[in-house]
Order: C-alpha cells, then structure tokens, then sequence
C-alpha cells in the first residue's frame, strides 16, 4: 500500500528543511551550502520529492505542468553548517574537509575503543553514510555515534532473532536483546511513511520487540 500525498509532505515539513529554509537559518547562500556538500565539508540531503500536477478540463482534456524537484536536509545540518563554513574560511574547503574527515576517523575509533577496533572499512562506510545524508534518514541526531550505535544494536538484535528461530525463544539472552533494544530506540527517530515498510523499525526492531516480550513471558512462567 503507498503512503499518501498528505502523510508524506507533513512527514518531509515537520522533520526536515528545504534548501531554502536551511540557507535562511543559517544565513549562508544556497550556492555556499551546495559548495560545501560537495566538497565534503557537511551532509547531502537525505530526502528528494518529484512533484507534478496534472490539469484536466472538458474542453481539452489533461495538461500536466513541469516536474518540481525539492530536497529536504536534517535540521541538524544548520549548525554543520555554520561549522563547516567556518572551517572553510580558515583552511579552504579541501582543508576543511579533511579536518571534519579526520574528526570522524576519531570518532569512530573511539566508538569501539573497549573492542578490538572498528569492523574493516566501518569508517570507511560510515563517512559515506555522512555525506550522503543517510544519517538524516534514520537517525534523531546527524552524529557518527548514533550510527554506530544503531548499526551494533541492529546486528545484535537480528543475532537475537536468528537464534530464536534456530534454538527457540528461550536460548536468547534476553537482557542483551533489551539492551540493544533501547539503544536503537535512543538514537533513531521516526521513518517516514513512504519508506517505514523496509525500514529496520519494521523488518528488526518490532521483530525483536516481540520476541523480547516473548521471551519475558516465557521467563516468568519458568
């Protein structure tokens, strides 16, 4: 079943900003804005809408009007922004880019400091994400650590779902599975209804909701 017209436009207006809105927060040309997602400097958009209108009259049947393209950016992206732009004027976009690149290296090597590191090419893979705008898609804040986070929490609960169905509910590690359940509950936020069937909301967390509860009724009644 598609999403309506109505649901997906308040979803876009209520959680995102069109370049536009985006340049009028922070103050920057549309033109700079763009120049800085290219060069690396901040996040894409994470949304793009195709908009058309066809016309009918008796008199001369439909007419359709040109295609209007919009692009929608986490609000997060304001304050990146600013940053980005600062960092621009100080060491050019390229330095600037490879500041913010070097930043988010740390990040995530810090994100897995009590592991044995970060998964090959994670960083690699998460910078990708960041520019791209994916990290506005999913996530409640543009940040590499919600990401990451959210990334451990999926693997682990689809590991919880995997063995459930190959060892039955009860040889789940059911604080574990509530763990990573919260902690996918604290950094995503909502997916928009166009997109919310494939999402990993549906497809692992309220998957994994269910065998938690599941798996606390099976634990009382032992």
């Amino acid at each position: 079943m598609k999403a309506s017209f109505e649901a997906t436009c308040a979803y876009l207006d209520s959680n995102y900003l069109t370049l536009e809105q985006l340049a009028a927060r922070t103050g920057l040309a549309p033109a700079r804005l763009d120049a800085l997602i290219e060069a690396g400097c901040m996040p894409a958009h994470s949304h793009e809408a195709a908009f058309s209108l066809q016309v009918y009259a008796p008199i001369n049947g439909v007419h359709e009007t040109q295609e209007r393209r919009v692009r929608y950016y986490h609000p997060d992206l304001a304050a990146l922004a600013s940053e980005a732009d600062s960092l621009a004027n100080a060491h050019g976009l390229a330095g600037a880019a490879e500041l913010l690149r070097a930043r988010h290296d740390c990040a995530v090597a810090a994100f897995y400091a009590d592991s044995e590191g970060p998964p090959v090419g994670m960083a690699q893979r998460a910078w990708a994400a960041w520019r791209d705008g994916t990290l506005g898609v999913c996530l409640k804040r543009v940040a590499i650590g919600g990401i990451l986070a959210k990334v451990a929490a999926t693997e682990l609960m689809k590991a919880a779902l995997a063995r459930a169905e190959n060892e039955g509910e009860s040889a789940v590690d059911g604080a574990a599975l509530a763990e990573s359940l919260e902690q996918y509950a604290a950094v995503t936020g909502p997916f928009g209804p166009h997109e919310r069937a494939g999402s990993t909301r549906a497809l692992v967390y309220e998957p994994a909701q269910r065998l938690a509860a599941n798996w606390r009724s099976g634990a009382a009644r032992r």
